[in-house]
């Protein structure tokens, strides 16, 4: 419900798409790693200074939430403020 509600606006921030990310980790387990990928995917398009390393951190950071939402999220709030998305 939560992914056709967000296909139905016409842009959602990178912040808003990691909350659908939290939401799909949390109600459709299954698909989370799903939109955990196109959520990485968006932050290297969006994050014009990131580099591989980055990527790859906010990947790693994405695959630990589901068992450590803490550290996970700390990681990602750091890696996008650094660089000025979300």
């Amino acid at each position: 419900m939560v992914r056709l509600a967000a296909a139905e606006l016409p842009r959602v921030a990178l912040e808003d798409a990691l909350r659908v990310c939290l939401l799909i980790r949390d109600q459709d387990p299954e698909q989370y790693e799903r939109a955990a990928l196109r959520w990485v995917g968006r932050f290297a398009l969006e994050a014009r200074s990131a580099t591989l390393a980055d990527v790859r951190a906010a990947a790693d950071a994405l695959a630990r939430l589901p068992t450590d939402a803490e550290d996970a999220m700390a990681n990602l709030e750091r890696i996008c403020l650094a660089h000025r998305v979300g």
